[in-house]
């Protein structure tokens, strides 16, 4: 696949990007604090990288709403099991990034009180990158496990129909306040499904070993993948992952499991159903405050010590996508032209502005003249 320098021409603030989200929502009835924090979740997940899980997704947000499959505004509700500790949530079919906001903050609320919390949701939309609630938790001193459950994507082992979804596993740790938190976000399947539908709406190959056809072939189309299924990572090992993200996503809390969660971009005949899970852990509750924070940074410290092989040095999950975050924040979040198009047809439609993207990247922002 292309490098972001081959496809990304354009670049726009994180801030600039923000405000036309949070419009753009403000446009189709969705409330002010709503949209907010959709704006906040996609432009977090843009700003480390994670394209297939920023922007791109609001044409996808906008239609469901749109076509009354997906609610501008939910009633949350939870529906309590007689504990604080742990409790279900109906997400009134509400955006995925509200829901899963609302939920993390809840549990980070109730660890503080408990010394940890969990909830299952159900009812639920695409929520976006599991990293960014993560992020969030960490920087409140919260240990997060962040699960999400997902259109079929992968097929079982030995089979070649797609079951069980790509079924990301996010853990968020704090490092203290004079650190970013240290954020473990991955996909079950070998790669996130999001690559193969941006491969697909670029009318470009995948790598072999990525997916299968319908037939059960490995293929290198993005469109014989995306109607075939992605192969889940280390074999029977991902499968089991996926499974056990599919039961405390799904199974536990009530939501669609399996072909029971309906695919947001093909599938209108109802709702998504997508089930969460998340569970957040206060690190003071075992240890005195600090402790933990100064015991994680001390073990990097260590592991960054370790000798390097050939490619080395040593890195830490999370090193990249900081990297990334700070270069964007300075110079602008990278578009591909083709979404920018797709976005302004969309902005078109309910009467916001275009996106105010900057055309030469040879420039910071602050040197260029929105176009």
């Amino acid at each position: 696949m292309a490098s972001d320098h081959e496809y990304l021409s354009l670049r726009i603030s994180a801030d600039e990007l923000t405000r036309w989200i949070d419009q753009m929502f403000t446009a189709i009835g969705v409330p002010q604090a709503d949209g907010q924090i959709v704006a906040h979740v996609l432009v977090e997940a843009d700003l480390c990288g994670k394209h297939t899980h920023g922007v791109s997704r609001l044409p996808l947000y906008v239609e469901r709403i749109e076509r009354g499959l997906m609610m501008a505004e939910a009633a949350v509700e939870y529906e309590t099991s007689g504990t604080a500790v742990i409790q279900r949530m109906n997400g009134g079919n509400g955006l995925g990034p509200v829901v899963a906001w609302k939920a993390t903050e809840h549990v980070i609320a109730e660890a503080k009180r408990y010394g940890m919390a969990a909830v299952a949701v159900h009812h639920s939309n695409h929520c976006g990158a599991m990293s960014v609630y993560c992020s969030y938790a960490a920087a409140h001193g919260m240990i997060l496990l962040a699960l999400t459950n997902s259109p079929p994507g992968i097929a079982p082992v030995g089979g070649r129909e797609a079951f069980l979804g790509t079924n990301p596993i996010a853990w968020g740790f704090p490092r203290g306040k004079e650190s970013p938190p240290l954020v473990i976000d991955l996909a079950t399947s070998v790669v996130a499904r999001g690559n193969i539908i941006e491969a697909a709406r670029r009318h470009e190959p995948i790598p072999l070993g990525w997916a299968l056809d319908q037939k059960g072939n490995p293929t290198t189309d993005a469109q014989m993948a995306l109607a075939g299924a992605v192969l889940p990572m280390a074999g029977i090992k991902g499968y089991a992952l996926a499974l056990s993200v599919e039961i405390l996503s799904g199974v536990l809390s009530g939501a669609g499991v399996g072909p029971g969660v309906k695919n947001p971009y093909t599938d209108f005949s109802g709702p998504s159903n997508v089930g969460h899970f998340f569970l957040a852990i206060d690190p003071a509750a075992i240890a005195t405050e600090g402790v933990f924070e100064d015991h994680l940074l001390a073990m990097e410290a260590d592991l960054r010590e370790v000798p390097p092989a050939v490619g080395g040095p040593v890195v830490i999950p999370g090193d990249r996508s900081e990297a990334t975050r700070d270069d964007y924040l300075q110079r602008g979040i990278p578009l591909d032209p083709s979404l920018v198009e797709q976005l302004n047809g969309v902005a078109e439609r309910l009467g916001v502005g275009h996106v105010p993207v900057w055309e030469d990247l040879a420039h910071s922002p602050h040197e260029l003249s929105p176009s």
